[in-house]
This record gives structure tokens, sequence and C-alpha cells, in this order.
């Protein structure tokens, strides 16, 4: 079939949609588009899932590499001279020590166990963005003793009363407030609220935050030693390449990447996300390519008596065939074009009010593949659920088609 005939049959198939009803022209392309939005957005939504618990596991728990103590040992030692190593390293944008030790909190007539973790303020905020989340008061200092930072859901709200928390709180702790912290080793201390932050990450806002100068009076152990020492890398080194580097040139502690933590800690469930998100797309695949079936074969039997007379005239079978053809190919790109602005508005509504649960928060995450792939997909679909009926009926009999 040459060019011309190719040409013949796009025009009739622009006539054919001008002149058809457009009612079910537009109702076509809005079922392409939803199609196509259906197809993208759980898959997008498990990735945003999986997305926003690495961020914030990287940003407040073990940043891009995580060193630890090494077997059979609870803290690493010589921990000044370690991070001195360590900061000294190629890719090493900064390292940082915690030190994590619980504590039983008492605020009026609340009482309540929390972890207590000991950071280095200042060197914490080139790690982790917890500076920024302070919803009222301020964030610590290096030198700061007897003030804390508190996690609001751990502060609580005086509003609410206690059997009807969602979870466990102090009440309402305001900044300013004093806090009695009992570590249980005989360390007593009343600690004033110095500010208190919100960070969508559980593990985080039900924790309490002290400088590292006032763990070691709760506990000596603190003041040379670190329970672990996170790692933020340079931007264009990848984790592994610091990760070697460290155990290269003598950093005898273990050392272990997100990627290396997330694939134990979450690994089944990165992997049921990715099961779900194929199981998904095959069955938007199939639903997809079974209504746009459907919807096709109706208008092009509806046409059968117009396909008769445009045999009538002379007109070629193929030519016939790839009139019907050009309509859903026409009509599946502006499906396609109507479905990933729909994609696209979701996933900036989304990205400005996140879906928000107590433990992580997500949005829609997409990469330009994940659009071109689904696009492809859906417009295969489409010629598919096109050309079968129109093949089909093109092949009928002049008088079998007119007779319709």
């Amino acid at each position: 079939m040459g060019k011309k005939e190719l040409r013949v049959a796009f025009l009739l198939a622009l006539r054919s949609l001008q002149r058809g009803s457009r009612s079910s022209v537009l109702l076509t392309i809005l079922i392409i588009g939803m199609c196509f939005t259906n197809m993208i957005f759980l898959p997008g939504l498990f990735n945003g899932i999986g997305q926003s618990i690495t961020k914030q596991v990287v940003d407040y728990e073990i940043g891009n590499v995580l060193v630890s103590p090494k077997s059979g040992e609870r803290y690493i030692s010589d921990m000044d001279a370690t991070l001195d190593l360590i900061n000294g390293m190629p890719g090493v944008e900064r390292a940082t020590p915690h030190f994590s030790k619980g504590a039983t909190l008492t605020y009026r007539k609340r009482v309540l166990g929390a972890t207590v973790r000991a950071i280095r303020p200042n060197d914490e905020k080139l790690i982790s963005p917890l500076y920024t989340k302070m919803v009222a008061g301020s964030y610590l200092g290096d030198a700061d003793t007897g003030e804390v930072i508190i996690g609001k859901p751990l502060a609580g709200d005086a509003s609410v009363k206690e059997e009807d928390e969602f979870q466990a709180s102090l009440g309402g702790v305001r900044v300013g407030d004093s806090i009695t912290m009992d570590y249980g080793n005989g360390y007593v201390k009343d600690y004033r609220v110095k500010g208190i932050f919100y960070t969508g990450w559980y593990q985080s806002d039900t924790a309490v935050y002290v400088s590292y100068t006032d763990m070691a009076l709760a506990d000596p152990r603190a003041a040379d030693n670190a329970e672990y020492i996170t790692v933020k890398i340079k931007p264009g080194y990848s984790e592994k390449f610091v990760k070697d580097e460290l155990q290269q040139y003598g950093v005898s502690e273990k050392v272990q990447t997100t990627a290396d933590l997330l694939e134990k800690s979450m690994g089944r469930a990165l992997q049921s996300f990715a099961i779900i998100n194929m199981v998904s797309l095959i069955v938007g695949i199939i639903i997809t390519t079974v209504v746009l079936f459907i919807v096709i074969t109706i208008k092009t039997i509806n046409s059968r008596r117009q396909i008769g007379i445009l045999k009538a005239i002379g007109v070629d079978k193929e030519v016939i065939m790839h009139n019907y053809g050009f309509q859903v190919v026409i009509m599946s790109v502006l499906g396609i074009l109507f479905g990933l602005v729909l994609t696209l508005l979701m996933a900036a509504y989304l990205a400005a009010h996140p879906i928000v649960t107590p433990e992580w928060s997500a949005t829609l995450y997409l990469t330009p593949w994940d659009l071109v792939q689904n696009s492809l997909i859906l417009f295969a679909a489409s010629l598919v659920a096109g050309y079968v009926p129109a093949y089909q009926v093109s092949r009928e009999d002049i008088q079998s088609a007119m007779r319709a």
C-alpha cells in the first residue's frame, strides 16, 4: 500500500471524526485518558511511598552511609579519631555521631517512655534537615545543656483527652515547659523544651533530642563513644564508592550503604510493591484493551453501511481498514495527551498535599520513562483494539455491509 493510499485513509479518518458524533469521539478520548491514568497512578503511588520512606530513612536515620560498631561491640570507641578519618575521605560531605538512650519522661501527670537521641547539632545540620522542621521554638546548639527538642506527636495536644489520643503523648508540652527525664541509671534531670519539631517520620517524631554535651552528663560513655555514625556523601559520588574508600583506608567498623540496609530491612516490602506494580500494569493493559476493543468494535459495526458504500464506489479495502485504524490512532493520541495532563495535575496536587500517615508521607513518583513507557503500551493496545474490528469489517462483502 502506497503513501497516496495512506494519505487518503488519513484524510477519510479526519473527515469521519469531524462529521461523526462529537460526543462519541470525546467519550472515547476520555476513556483512553482515564485508562492511561489508571495504568500509571497506582504504580506511581507505590513508587512514591518507596521513595518517601527511603528519603526519610536517609534524612533522619542513617544518612547515605552508616558506620556501625565492630561485631561483638556495642559502641564505636575513639569516636573523634574515627570522625576525623571519615571526614577526610574523598566524597564525604560530613560525618556525625549518634548516641541513643531510653528514658522515662514526666510532664505534669503524664509519664511516658521514649528514646533520647544525642546529636552534635551543628554537624547534624549538614547531614539532616531536622533543623528545618521546627514548628515552635528553636533548634539545639552544640553547647546546650538542660535543653531538649521534642517531636510534635510526643509533645501532644492539650485539647485532646488522653483516652482519645491516637498515640500516647505528654499531653501538650509547649516551648519553655520543663519535663523530667529519668535515664534509669540513677540520673534524673529537669530539661527545658527549647523547640518542637515535626518531620513526618515516626521514629524521629517520637524521640527527644539532646546535645552530645548533655548526654555525656547522663551517660559518661557518650563522651568518646558513638552508637553509630551517619555519613552524607558529596554530589557526584556514589554510596558504594564512599563505602569502599572507608573500608580501604582503615575504618575497621562495619560500613553499610543505604541500599545495603534497605535491602535487608525493607527488601521484601519493596519487592511486594514491585509485584503489585506489575500486576496493576498487566490488569490495566488488559482492561484498557478490552474496553477499547468494545468501544471501537461498536463504532465500526455501526459504520458498516458506510463501509459498504465506500466499497461500492471502488475504495480499496485496505484504505477502509486504515481509515478506521487512523481514527483510533488519532483518538488514542489525544486520549494519551489528556491522560498525561491529568496525571501531571494529580502529581502536582499530591506534591503540594502529600498523603500523610504517622509513619510516612507519599507523593506520586513518576519518571519521564514511566510516562513514555505507559504511553507506548496504551498506544499499542489502542492499535490492537482498533485494527482488529476494522480488519474484520473491511473484509465483508458489499451486500452484507449494505444490509447492516
